[in-house]
């Protein structure tokens, strides 16, 4: 595991400080006092000539986690700091697309909330279109033997169904989701307006609600439970969503529990083209300079004028190295994904232990065999299927449409006849495999790759920290709490912000708690 410092508020003052000091003991008092107050100016002049001038910063890794800090970098240091951005690959990271059918698809993250402040605003700023979901889509729970629920185009008539199905609980559902999760989460927003950072994720979730850090040693079978729902939805919708957004069950912990139930909201959307032109556009707005190379070796130099060499190698193999104020790791720090190494540290930094978790999405041009999911009649089949049994190769299966997807030009191909299908599993399926879900086959395309934590409540006790070592930040951090673009994005915002606020020694920022004085009483605002 990496051994980390939960705060730091050493600065070169400080250290230098001390120094002289263990030199100088020795010395005569009156030579001493001299000394110190000779040091003390030139330590002084040190420290306003580095916040004098713009920071150096390095962040290794291209993706929404790593664009969302350099776009929020640029924010918080103005036009004049240098940011380079470190991409082995491609800008975007896990938000990319494949082409089949002569069409492009999403292959990565593919939806949107529409209370993702950070998202919508991206969309907005970068002059991006948004791609509203299809109306008329229509959703079904399989069992493995049985649709044990079909959604319809009609709004009411799904309503209905669903309250048939499920009681009051869908009611209760939406509410707790709405008026409870989102307005909670929403928080964060003006906490970070504020300039409020934390080290840690406990002290981030707690910012936007105490109960959220509860939730990180909870499952979320073990929230749903207690919040009065029943074991038909628990097991049936909510094991559904959990097994199509994470690939997972019910174990999984109450926070990321509550982020996946909110993307089965309505009003999602996504990027017109693929959601990778956030990430790509963000590197260009933010005039970051974007470096293809990989990230070898981050060595801690602990002098001036800068703490941090960075060790990479190109892609024609040529090796160099490069001076920074600050690093940002913007990539997993685990095992299978990365191998940086960390030099020069008193702390030995490692991989942490957590796993990640092995997604497959086989996206397949061809006509869908309806009978395999209890549906005799092709035309009644839905666009979505849900799977609610942990013994199911199949996580979910959904009919995709492509990215340059226009209600206007386009017509949603009749799930009886020839779609693009997208079918999630935890590995490889065989061709055999892949024929009972499909009838006739045209194209078959697989992608596979780490998408997100293998995740369990009860180790959640050992997360991994924002703050790594003095301004060595790491956004990845977040995913232990949830995967989700909309949480990397407020995760870049965190690291900007503890960034800026070390910068400037602006520690009574740093895990604090903020109070949103719209909502203090006259007595706790000084009658501001």
């Amino acid at each position: 595991m990496i051994i980390f410092y939960w705060k730091i508020t050493r600065n070169k003052l400080k250290y230098e400080t001390n120094a002289i000091r263990k030199i100088m003991k020795m010395a005569a008092p009156t030579a001493f006092t001299t000394v110190c107050l000779i040091c003390l100016i030139i330590g002084v002049n040190v420290e306003a000539e580095e916040e004098s001038r713009p920071p150096h910063i390095a962040i290794v890794g291209g993706g929404i986690g790593g664009t969302s800090t350099a776009y929020f970098m640029r924010e918080q240091f103005g036009s004049e700091a240098v940011i380079d951005l470190y991409e082995k690959n491609a800008i975007g990271g896990r938000l990319a697309t494949i082409n089949i059918n002569s069409r492009d698809y999403e292959s990565g993250g593919s939806i949107i909330h529409p209370d993702n402040l950070y998202m919508v605003n991206f969309t907005n700023i970068l002059g991006l279109e948004k791609r509203e979901r299809s109306s008329g889509q229509t959703m079904g729970i399989f069992d493995g033997e049985e649709m044990v629920l079909t959604t319809s185009p009609y709004t009411v008539v799904t309503l209905a169904k669903m309250f048939w199905r499920y009681g009051m609980d869908i009611y209760n559902l939406q509410k707790w989701v709405s008026s409870d999760l989102l307005v909670k989460f929403k928080r964060i927003y003006k906490t970070q307006d504020a300039g409020f950072a934390y080290t840690n994720i406990p002290e981030l979730l707690a910012a936007m609600d105490p109960s959220f850090a509860n939730y990180l040693k909870k499952s979320i079978l073990m929230v749903m439970r207690e919040e009065g729902f029943h074991e038909a939805m628990i097991h049936e919708l909510v094991l559904g969503a959990m097994r199509t957004n994470y690939g997972q069950g019910l174990e999984i912990p109450g926070f990321v529990g509550a982020i996946s139930m909110a993307g089965v909201e309505p009003g999602l959307w996504s990027v017109k083209g693929g959601n990778k032109k956030v990430p790509q556009n963000i590197v260009k707005h933010s005039k970051v300079n974007v470096i293809p190379a990989e990230v070898k070796m981050v060595e801690f130099l602990e002098d001036e004028p800068f703490l941090y060499e960075v060790y990479y190698k190109e892609k024609n193999g040529e090796a160099k190295t490069k001076r920074y104020d600050m690093v940002v790791i913007a990539t997993p720090l685990h095992d299978g994904i990365s191998d940086i190494k960390f030099e020069g540290f008193q702390q030995d930094i490692h991989n942490f232990p957590q796993q990640y978790h092995k997604t497959v999405a086989t996206f397949v041009h061809g006509t869908l065999n309806s009978t395999y999911f209890g549906v005799d009649n092709p035309i009644d089949m839905t666009n979505e299927v849900f799977t609610c049994n942990m013994n199911l190769l199949m996580n979910s299966f959904g009919q995709h449409l492509p990215v340059d997807y226009s209600s206007t030009s386009d017509k949603v191909p009749p799930i009886d006849g020839n779609i693009v299908g997208k079918i999630f599993s935890n590995r490889e399926l065989t061709q055999e495999e892949v024929k009972l879900y499909f009838k006739s086959i045209e194209e078959i395309q697989t992608v596979s790759w780490m998408a997100y934590p293998e995740y369990n409540f009860k180790k959640t006790d050992d997360l991994p920290p924002f703050l790594l070592n003095e301004r060595l930040y790491y956004v990845n951090a977040i995913e232990l709490a949830a995967s989700a673009m909309e949480m990397e994005a407020i995760a870049g915002r965190n690291i900007a912000l503890l960034a800026y606020n070390h910068w400037y020694d602006k520690l009574d920022k740093i895990d604090e708690k903020y109070m949103d004085p719209s909502q203090m009483s006259s007595s706790e605002t000084g009658d501001l």
